[in-house]
């Protein structure tokens, strides 16, 4: 998972008025779900994907990779009630989308450390959150 930057396309088809069906059409994760307008369903393929996309990283698989050229196939095939769209997203959010909920951990460190913090005004928390978003951002 050395890609922080993720995009992918989704299809999105139009099966009657006000229904429209969104799924990932390529192999390696299943993606599907419905919406009644356009631009609802350009949200739940996105919101859709990152849900697959923070489970496929909790379960710690790789990424799906989509490539240009199944892209370019892609829009050779789709219908005319078919609309291919892009979804860009990136870990950090979908990792701060899906995991904001605050965990307790218990941190000793040595009493130096603390006399500079206190000294410095620096929140251990703070510093400590700050310090893994750093490391997140670069996987």
């Amino acid at each position: 998972m050395d890609q922080q930057e993720l995009v992918f396309a989704m299809r999105i088809s139009r099966l009657a008025k006000d229904d429209y069906l969104i799924d990932y059409p390529f192999t390696g994760m299943t993606i599907a779900a419905s919406a009644e307008t356009l631009t609802e369903a350009i949200g739940v393929a996105k919101s859709s994907l990152e849900f697959t996309l923070f489970d496929i990283y909790e379960a710690k698989e790789p990424f799906p990779e989509m490539g240009e050229e199944a892209l370019s196939e892609l829009e050779k095939t789709k219908e005319d009630h078919q609309y291919i769209t892009l979804i860009a997203t990136n870990l950090t959010a979908i990792l701060k989308r899906f995991s904001e909920e605050p965990v307790k951990r218990m941190v000793s460190i040595k009493k130096y450390q603390d006399f500079y913090l206190n000294n410095n005004n620096i929140s251990i928390s703070k510093y400590v959150q700050e310090k893994i978003d750093q490391d997140i951002q670069k996987v």
